[in-house]
């Protein structure tokens, strides 16, 4: 191979003539294709100009001509950044063989991480803290492990013992803020975490003083900050999406949904090419696409009559399929798989949006979903309880939590019987509390659970599915928000706009929940 023309092509890749350097690279691949050397070279000038898709190709033909640790490690990067997780995390794992580094095996357990492989994650970190202990990226990743154990006063000694030794590392100072949010619930001194952070080197510092900000309800700070870390990184849709929802949260309908409908397809984009845009019509024939979580797609799917005039398919997930079947015959429902590519798409929790409905315009708050009423038989007061969120980030679940203690003194009264709600009990509420009747394990889909709470007098739940699904049916239910709580809930205390049949009692200070739950059994005349 001619090592003067590669030289050459470096060069002018280094000086920015791309076209130049990618005319001698052709050159010398048509005359030696199975070089690995040249073959890498080529790899690395493609990830230099973020074409990480021609990146990998030339990777994998230089991996199959010769197994190297830095041709494998490069190409693990390159599947890195085009957020192909699994496929990195696996050539991560085959580098670490032929070889090893400390920022492999960071990509590596982030990869993981990506993937909720956790247990090799936690491997991982364990390797990677033994062979590199003064790493704070090694730190970090064993503070996240054990954060996402659960061990957040571990991983809070852990973040306050390293940086009394290394005061200056930005990383560890924003894990000790997050912290600070999840044990403590105290986002001034996440804040200030946070800021400090930032002095050294953070680069998503004014992304989480945001976040804490908006906890806090100060919205005007939490924007100013959101502003920032979009000027600072303009294509970060986690941020567009933070300060969409910051809106939202303030009945800013049209910023805030501007700001969301540009968040990333994901998946949506496997099933359509033909995706509503704002601001133009609605085609005769739509199909309306299931996206995020099973409450909101029971929230939003109240919009559905509104279509009338429309020929409407619904794609939603399995465990939703019967009961909206049951709820709207004139509409098909089939799974995602089954879209029509061609057919113009809604997301469903676009839908207000694309009917241009603000929040003075919630349609069905009496309620717009109907069941059978499931054969439970009791004479005492029927009490259904849910205390525990699905995952949506460690935030969102940290807080729309509770621990299941909390409704002992619920459970101890003589004159109702609980029911459980709780599909994935982590806390094992109904073996600790044996009095508790577990429906929830019976559960094949929401239409089972919607007969179910169709035969509750009442039902007493955080912020999940359950609470949207409960309001949808019109049962009568308490709501329990916490202290910083979703957008969609407005910052409202008593009512909801969405549902009438919600009572909403929220968290007046963070972390108590005593004085709620005494609060509902006064006001339900339960004791």
């Amino acid at each position: 191979m001619n090592t003067e023309e590669l030289t050459k092509a470096i060069e002018l890749a280094k000086d920015g003539k791309f076209q130049e350097a990618e005319v001698i690279y052709n050159e010398l691949l048509s005359k030696n294709p199975e070089d690995c050397t040249l073959l890498s070279a080529v790899g690395l000038f493609y990830v230099n100009i973020n074409n990480y898709e021609k990146a990998v190709e030339y990777f994998k033909r230089a991996s199959k001509v010769k197994e190297t640790f830095g041709t494998a490690a490069a190409w693990g990067l390159a599947e890195f950044e085009r957020k192909n997780f699994y496929e990195a995390s696996r050539i991560f794992e085959h580098a670490l063989e032929l070889g090893t580094n400390d920022d492999i095996y960071n990509k590596l357990i982030l990869s993981l991480f990506e993937i909720h492989d956790f247990k090799k994650a936690h491997e991982y970190t364990d390797k990677m803290c033994e062979l590199y202990p003064d790493n704070p990226k090694s730190v970090a990743n064993k503070v996240k492990v054990l954060t996402k154990e659960g061990k957040l006063y571990d991983a809070e000694i852990l973040c306050v013992n390293y940086l009394k030794k290394n005061p200056n590392d930005g990383l560890l100072w924003y894990h000790l803020g997050l912290l600070k949010e999840l044990i403590h619930s105290d986002d001034n001194q996440a804040i200030e975490c946070y800021k400090i952070a930032g002095q050294f080197g953070y680069s998503g510092a004014d992304y989480n003083i945001g976040v804490a900000y908006q906890k806090l309800g100060n919205y005007e700070q939490a924007e100013i900050y959101y502003k920032k870390f979009i000027e600072n990184k303009p294509n970060s849709d986690e941020c567009k999406i933070a300060l969409g929802l910051c809106y939202l949260a303030q009945k800013k309908f049209h910023e805030g949904y501007e700001l969301l409908y540009n968040r990333k397809k994901g998946n949506i984009s496997k099933y359509t090419g033909n995706l509503w845009k704002p601001k133009t019509h609605i085609e005769k024939d739509i199909v309306i696409i299931g996206d995020q979580g099973f409450g909101d797609n029971i929230q939003f799917v109240r919009y559905l009559p509104l279509l009338e005039n429309h020929s409407v398919t619904l794609a939603v997930s399995e465990q939703l399929k019967t009961l909206f079947i049951k709820n709207y015959p004139n509409v098909n429902v089939i799974s995602k798989d089954e879209i029509n590519p061609e057919i113009q798409a809604i997301r469903i929790t676009d839908l207000a949006y694309a009917l241009d409905l603000d929040f003075n315009n919630i349609p069905y708050a009496s309620g717009y979903l109907k069941s059978d009423t499931a054969d439970i038989k009791t004479d005492k007061i029927k009490v259904g309880l849910c205390w525990e969120a699905g995952s949506a980030g460690i935030r969102n679940m940290i807080n729309r939590t509770i621990n299941v203690k909390y409704f002992e003194p619920i459970l101890n009264l003589k004159n109702i019987q609980a029911y459980s709600f709780q599909y994935n009990d982590s806390f094992e509420g109904c073996e600790t509390y044996t009095q508790m009747i577990n429906l929830a394990k019976d559960f094949k889909d929401f239409y089972d659970t919607a007969c179910a709470l169709k035969a509750m007098d009442v039902v007493i739940t955080v912020d999940t599915a359950v609470a949207h699904l409960a309001g949808a049916l019109g049962v009568k239910t308490c709501l329990l928000l916490p202290y910083s709580s979703d957008w969609r809930w407005f910052n409202d205390t008593q009512t909801t706009p969405w549902y009438n049949s919600i009572q909403i009692y929220k968290q007046k200070t963070p972390v108590r929940w005593d004085d709620i739950i005494s609060e509902i059994i006064s006001s339900l005349n339960l004791g």
